[in-house]
């Protein structure tokens, strides 16, 4: 078996533990499923997604959440007013 590398990441807490729900329905821990997904970038030769440029709004949105760090929306349509501010 090769030897793993350690590593410490930063997460959304939110999406971490609705993950961690949905990754055991699978029986994978949190770090069997980001190997998963590493390997996956790795075989794919890049994200395994499609993955859009941000519009400037979209920018704008997340320059201000990453400013309100910690601010979270409960619902779309919040999230949605929010940005209309």
């Amino acid at each position: 078996m090769t030897t793993r590398k350690q590593t410490s990441i930063k997460v959304d807490p939110r999406a971490w533990e609705e993950a961690k729900i949905i990754f055991k329905e699978y029986n994978l821990n949190l770090s069997d499923a980001i190997n998963i997904f590493l390997n996956k970038v790795r075989i794919e030769g890049g994200m395994p997604f499609d993955i859009k440029v941000p519009s400037d709004r979209l920018k704008k949105a997340m320059k201000e959440a990453k400013e309100n760090e910690g601010t979270y929306h409960d619902s779309l349509d919040n999230l949605v007013a929010d940005l209309k501010k």
